[in-house]
């Protein structure tokens, strides 16, 4: 944690204090109450159902300061008075980062900024003290939360920055102005509240006008949609990476039996390493590191050996043995390209028995919900022996693969998923579960693992 005094706090955040004592540090920030800790800074922001500030009192008997609009009343215990406390925080972060100059990658894309803010991390670490942000706290919420909560001494922060509209983006670069800005790749998430191809890749673009003078962008070469954001960035500072061309090409991506073996080309060197993390398609994600590593100091030996040093446990894709089976378990969120990049490493497993992917809804597509849901049916075909359908939104995953003569099956719910599974699952069997979060595919997992699969 940060070690700020409630003096910094209040001066910084352009809070008026009553009666909290400006010489004790904050201990913690948090939007939940039931997180507050004695010292802590709670923020009440308004939420889908309820208000914050109806949870200060709570606050205020465990210890903590509450960070409250003007309008409450009354005020019966620490509390700074703002105007906005969502601002407010926003506010608070910006000027800290600016007193401490607190250099800052940011990180976005469709699919694989959290592999790359952690890659990234890692890579930094190897030099810098680095922060980063916490699991998926990519909003203006979750920005300031990972950055208070980072060690005090840090130089470094690698921030992951996701959105669901317009303005977004920008607003975050206005809390945290990156010296690096990273863009994955641009494909049709949040197409449902975006509307169109153009204005995601206008959303992401704002990073790159975020960017601080003189600031560096890192970019997927063998993106269109990518590539043709370079315009915006005064001066050509641009760092190209991708499998046609760049800065750092990746030359190759191949599977091992615990991870990925990565060969890099960079300034006609070619560099190997090995990264605990499952799939081709990271050859991609750990070019990006390396590139900001680059950007930010780092020899070309100590990004290769930051990036060899991030943990196994931040990868999304996880394989679990579940009994005789083993399981590829990645439900934090999908996509087209994503369902396909797993489908990738499904396919490449070794396996005694068949190859299942039991694929549920992908939300936010728009207008391209059926047909890409039919694409990945299709992938699916050629990559598995057999395709489990779950979901609405996923008989189109099931007519996909059988119009390619998959053998493929539709169930409505995760109840039938589950009843369909325990019955057909054999010995030897590697699972593919993968989803949007909203599917929950989690508790299929949960359940599949109390029943411990076929013997």
């Amino acid at each position: 944690m940060m070690a700020l005094t409630y003096d910094e706090v209040t001066k910084a955040s352009g809070a008026v204090a009553h009666g909290v004592d400006l010489t004790k540090t904050m201990t913690d920030l948090t939007v939940d109450s039931r997180n507050v800790k004695p010292g802590g800074l709670f923020v009440a922001l308004p939420g889908a159902h309820t208000d914050g500030h109806k949870f200060v009192p709570d606050v205020w008997a465990k210890g903590g300061v509450a960070m409250v609009e003007a309008s409450f009343q009354p005020l019966q215990g620490p509390a700074l008075v703002v105007p906005s406390p969502l601002d407010a925080m926003g506010t608070l972060t910006r000027r800290i980062v600016d007193a401490r100059g607190t250099i800052v990658v940011a990180v976005t894309g469709s699919v694989g900024k959290t592999s790359v803010k952690e890659l990234t991390a890692a890579a930094l670490g190897a030099k810098f003290a680095t922060g980063k942000s916490h699991g998926n706290y990519n909003t203006a919420i979750g920005l300031p939360m990972s950055y208070f909560r980072s060690d005090d001494g840090i130089t470094h922060f690698v921030a992951e920055m996701g959105m669901r509209a317009l303005g977004e983006i920008a607003a975050l670069t206005q809390i945290m102005p990156p010296q690096v800005a990273i863009i994955t790749n641009i494909g049709p998430n949040h197409m449902e509240t975006l509307g169109s191809m153009d204005n995601i890749q206008r959303a992401k673009g704002e990073i790159l006008l975020g960017l601080r003078p003189g600031g560096i962008a890192v970019l997927n070469y063998d993106d269109d949609r990518v590539r043709a954001l370079a315009s915006t960035i005064p001066n050509n500072q641009i760092l190209w990476y991708g499998r046609q061309g760049g800065d750092c090409v990746v030359k190759e991506a191949v599977l091992t039996p615990h991870g990925t073996l990565i060969t890099l080309e960079f300034r006609r060197n070619r560099l190997s390493l090995t990264i605990p993390y499952l799939g081709a398609h990271h050859g991609h994600n750990v070019a990006a590191a390396f590139l900001a590593a680059i950007a930010v100091g780092l020899t070309p030996e100590e990004a290769v050996r930051g990036v060899e040093s991030v943990p196994p446990t931040s990868g999304r894709l996880q394989t679990v043995p579940l009994g005789t089976l083993t399981v590829l378990a990645d439900y934090y969120n999908a996509s087209p390209l994503s369902m396909t990049m797993a489908l990738d490493v499904l396919a490449h497993q070794p396996a005694t028995g068949r190859k299942i992917a039991v694929l549920g809804d992908m939300l936010e597509l728009g207008v391209l919900e059926e047909q890409g849901h039919e694409q990945v049916g299709q992938e699916a075909a050629r990559r598995a022996d057999i395709v489990l359908a779950v979901g609405p939104r996923s008989q189109k995953i099931a007519q996909g693969a059988q119009a390619l003569g998959s053998h493929a099956v539709w169930v409505p719910d995760l109840d039938h998923a589950y009843d369909w599974l325990i019955q057909h699952l054999r010995a030897g069997d590697v699972m593919l579960l993968k989803a949007s979060h909203g599917m929950m595919f989690e508790t299929l997992h949960q359940r599949l693992e109390q029943w411990g699969g076929p013997h």
